[in-house]
């Protein structure tokens, strides 16, 4: 069939009622989406592909419920586990730092995970940080998380202070290029982890 053709026969049938049989027969079924539910599910939290496999409906229609009712969604990078790289309650985050699962911590993450230097340094102390306290990697190595290789400032001001002095206007692909070696770095320190514990190394890449 020509252009030509379907143009005429689209022409024909534009304004035409369309019969009740015909709209059952194209309808998408609508699934009711109870709102208590999607309300506790949302708030343990649960992604919108977990509530949706939970409630055997496409996340798709977990996603426009929850606009249409304002309920906050859980954000797309908030499921570290999900990474490809953690296994054992590891993980490594984009800035090339080591996170632990520490459910409980007070400054844990909404999943559950610190930061390893930091929680480190609180053995160390013996007390947990404040969260205005930064720990700083004397060596530049994020991942490098010995106790002799971390220090302590009281505040980001002090931290930066001591550390931007010779670091300022870095070049962006200078920065993105040692963001992505701190990122391997990081990740292999966790595989060494793995292995030396026996849960096995995460794939390598």
């Amino acid at each position: 069939m020509t252009q030509e053709q379907k143009d005429k026969i689209g022409a024909a049938n534009r304004g035409r009622k369309l019969s009740p049989e015909h709209l059952a027969r194209t309808r998408r079924p609508t699934i009711p989406v109870d709102e208590g539910i999607l309300r506790t599910l949302a708030a343990i939290p649960m992604s919108c592909q977990e509530i949706a496999d939970s409630m055997g409906v496409s996340a798709e229609t977990v996603r426009r419920r929850m606009k249409l009712l304002a309920i906050p969604r859980l954000p797309s990078k908030a499921r570290p586990e999900r990474n490809y790289f953690w296994q054992g309650g590891y993980t490594v985050d984009e800035d090339g730092y080591i996170l632990v699962r520490t459910p409980g911590h007070p400054q844990a993450t909404a999943t559950g995970y610190v930061r390893q230097h930091r929680l480190v340094m609180e053995r160390e102390l013996g007390r947990y940080l404040l969260p205005s306290e930064v720990v700083d990697h004397r060596n530049g190595d994020k991942s490098d998380n010995d106790p002799g290789n971390l220090q302590v400032f009281a505040s980001n001001a002090d931290h930066l202070r001591d550390n931007m002095t010779g670091n300022r206007n870095v070049p962006a692909e200078v920065r993105e290029h040692l963001r992505q070696e701190s990122v391997l770095r990081a990740r292999q320190r966790v595989a060494a982890i793995l292995a030396a514990s026996g849960t096995g190394a995460p794939p390598s890449q």
